[in-house]
């Protein structure tokens, strides 16, 4: 009997250090899982705070390259210099490099020209220094307000001008005394001011131009042309002559009147 209890110790002690064994190699099991499950649990972390990183870079990016493109277009849609905008009795600076265009005032097509400081909206003037070099010689084009055309009788001669907007402009053309290379240096003033190839020749320039916006009084004088004047002091000279001519007769008239009587 005692043999019997010994072998079912035996049997007993056997069968719960193998299942001991068993709850020690499934606690290994979990931990190992526990720990790769980590490990995925850190690499998945990591890879969406990479994908965050790399989205932000990303959108930073895009954000830098709207802002780029923001900024070119809004150059590209700035048609008009601060100098054309900005309130009567403040000074301006501006200088930069232009290619030649076609002149688009009526009949000077033909003509290539560069807009340095176009007409405002308020028909304010530009006074000031322009200072250039041309790739070719040209002409500098200043552009004044011109009065009404037909309150200028054609007998004065004809004023250069064209029609621009709703108005009329004067066209003033100087032509620089250039050396070695198509330079100068001038004072001007008017209402618009650019270069001006009268060849139509395409050609490029750079430029600085500074000086202040002013409101100009408008004073227009335009008198009779002098053949008129002499036409109507002979038209009163005739009258008068006549007048004379007419008392005179009456005063005979009346003398023969008398004597006959």
């Amino acid at each position: 009997m005692s043999k019997g209890i010994t072998i079912t110790s035996t049997i007993l002690s056997m069968f719960l250090l193998t299942l001991l064994t068993i709850g020690l190699i499934q606690i290994n099991e979990f931990s190992v899982f526990a720990q790769e499950s980590e490990i995925e649990t850190v690499n998945a972390t990591g890879t969406q705070q990479s994908g965050a990183q790399a989205g932000n870079a990303t959108g930073t990016q895009q954000s830098g390259a709207q802002a780029g493109n923001a900024t070119s277009s809004a150059a590209a849609t700035q048609e008009k210099p601060d100098a054309a905008t900005i309130s009567i009795g403040k000074s301006f600076a501006q200088q930069g490099t232009l290619t030649s265009k076609q002149d688009p005032l009526l009949g000077h097509e033909a003509h290539q020209i560069a807009i340095i400081l176009p007409p405002r909206d308020d028909n304010a003037i530009y006074q000031g220094t322009l200072t250039f070099t041309s790739s070719k010689p040209t002409e500098v084009v200043i552009l004044q307000n011109f009065a009404n055309q037909t309150a200028v009788d054609p007998s004065y001669g004809g004023v250069a001008t064209a029609p621009l907007g709703k108005g009329t402009v004067a066209i003033s053309l100087l032509t620089p005394q250039f050396g070695p290379i198509a330079s100068a240096s001038i004072p001007f003033a008017g209402n618009a001011l650019a270069l001006h190839n009268i060849e139509g020749e395409p050609f490029a320039a750079t430029y600085t131009v500074s000086g202040s916006v002013a409101q100009a009084q408008t004073y227009n004088e335009i008198n009779p042309p002098p053949l008129a004047e002499a036409a109507e002091a002979d038209e009163e000279e005739e009258d008068n002559d006549d007048k004379g001519n007419k008392d005179k007769k009456g005063d005979k008239d009346d003398k023969d009147k008398d004597e006959d009587e």
